[in-house]
């Protein structure tokens, strides 16, 4: 039996986090039931907050690697295509200057040597991502049960430790 998995927001869960007065339960809650239905309705006081300091968009893969460039050659930044898409929205989508905007990039550019190319920019990679090239990988299928999809964090832990 396949087990639909749906792209789970984890990021979100911080940010319903912090918007709901760092309510644990309640986002347990809300993620638990998203992973059971595959849907879930913000509560109108969470909707409402979100939408007062999220925005969204989206931008072409041109446009991420143009601002890639461009932030290179701005400020000495390497940007990963993640983090491009916000920065792209800051240059490209007028804003108040009485509104502080914050973008966190999480990624390091090194993870994305071909977006990196396609850019035009090149980066010394460390010695340390180097040497990944040059390590043995192993790797270990694991089996699918019926209820796979409730086991999967407890067996996946299981098998990192094994490695360990």
């Amino acid at each position: 039996m396949d087990c639909f998995v749906p792209q789970d927001p984890y990021n979100m869960e911080r940010v319903f986090w912090l918007l709901s007065n760092k309510d644990g339960a309640l986002v347990k809650k809300m993620m638990e039931e998203f992973q059971l239905t595959h849907a879930h309705t913000l509560p109108d006081n969470l909707r409402k907050q979100l939408c007062e300091v999220l925005s969204s968009g989206s931008v072409s893969d041109e446009g991420i690697l143009e601002t890639m460039r461009r932030c290179w050659e701005e400020n000495r930044y390497l940007l990963c295509p993640h983090s491009a898409v916000a920065v792209w929205h800051h240059y490209n989508c007028p804003h108040s200057p009485a509104l502080n905007r914050c973008y966190v990039a999480t990624a390091s550019p090194v993870k994305f040597q071909g977006a990196m190319n396609r850019a035009g920019l090149t980066i010394d990679l460390p010695e340390t991502v180097r040497m990944l090239d040059k390590l043995k990988s192993r790797y270990e299928n694991l089996e699918r049960s019926p209820d796979w999809c409730k086991k999967w964090e407890q067996r996946l832990r299981y098998k990192i430790q094994s490695f360990s």
